[in-house]
């Protein structure tokens, strides 16, 4: 039922971009039809209008957005109303979400899907407020002196003149956190690992577009990934530290948790475990490209994009 009522509404908003009605028009149109604004406001209360502007501009400005939205508009507005779960803002240029047309594999009809960016991820984990420092930064060639495996000790010389350090070749990232119980972790991954990452986990024969076009940037997200989603404390909502968190920050200083799971407060996971369900149907299906690791509950399943 669910897939008729979409294609109706897809068919119904070709006709009307056939009669000319304004892209702004159409997808207010569609956020009243279906009583969506609603669930645009209760997620953002003041803050709904602007979003909804925001959509509205991505899409104006995004062509491939714009054919998503004629012929499968539910998949635009889900995708805007996960990016507002997570109170991200969804301008591509500011990195925290994106919202990304692709084609369906299966059914051949373009579609939208949510994209949590590096900073969408460091701001997740920011609002628990457990953190004292959390950071994602390159290595360059002759920076790195040591690095335990075992005891994550790691010697770094940072070279301290910029214009000097941009002529080194990176050879590798680091990512780092503490917690404020003391609690610190540290990974580090050579640009060979996060190649070969690379390879293992893309979809065709080819390096995706994303990594292609910001190398750089998504070498520092599949770090990122990995440090927050084998070891990390998020929340999707803004907080104090209080005694739930510094609990579950307890429980990874002692190590007791699961290194497949995130750690999260229980607002979270609801949430997160919802759209995993969700999303379980286009997995199987392949209509969706993971973009590195094993999807993880805050990014569902993702297209390889730049991060």
């Amino acid at each position: 039922m669910a897939g008729i009522i979409q294609k109706a509404a897809g068919q119904s908003n070709v006709a009307q971009k056939k009669a000319g009605q304004t892209l702004n028009g159409l997808i207010n149109s569609f956020l009243d039809k279906e009583g969506l604004r609603r669930r645009f406001d209760e997620l953002l209360d003041k803050r709904a209008p602007q979003f909804v502007s925001s959509l509205v501009s991505l899409l104006n400005a995004t062509p491939q957005l714009q054919e998503a939205f004629y012929k499968n508009p539910m998949s635009v507005v889900q995708a805007a109303l996960k990016a507002a779960t997570f109170d991200l803002p969804i301008d591509p240029s500011l990195g925290y979400a994106y919202i990304v047309p692709f084609n369906n594999s299966t059914t051949r009809v373009p579609e939208a899907t949510f994209i949590m960016g590096y900073k969408g991820m460091q701001q997740l984990a920011l609002r628990t407020g457990a953190y004292e420092t959390i950071n994602v930064v390159d290595i360059r060639a002759g920076e790195l002196k040591s690095y335990n495996r075992l005891t994550e000790e790691i010697d770094i010389d940072f070279v301290e003149d910029d214009d000097e350090r941009d002529k080194l070749d990176i050879i590798g990232y680091v990512g780092y956190f503490k917690l404020i119980n003391g609690t610190k972790k540290t990974i580090y991954m050579s640009v060979k690992q996060i190649e070969a990452h690379e390879r293992k986990h893309r979809k065709g024969k080819y390096m995706g577009k994303g990594w292609k076009d910001n190398f750089q940037a998504m070498c520092s997200k599949t770090v990122m990934r990995r440090l927050l989603g084998k070891w990390g404390l998020m929340s999707i909502d803004y907080q104090r530290a209080d005694s739930h968190v510094l609990a579950a920050a307890e429980a990874i200083s002692r190590g007791q948790f699961d290194d497949e799971d995130v750690i999260t407060t229980s607002e979270y996971t609801e949430v997160t475990q919802s759209n995993a369900e969700q999303m379980e149907d286009k997995t199987k299906t392949g209509s969706v490209t993971p973009e590195d690791d094993t999807p993880l509950p805050w990014d569902d399943v993702l297209p390889d994009v730049g991060a």
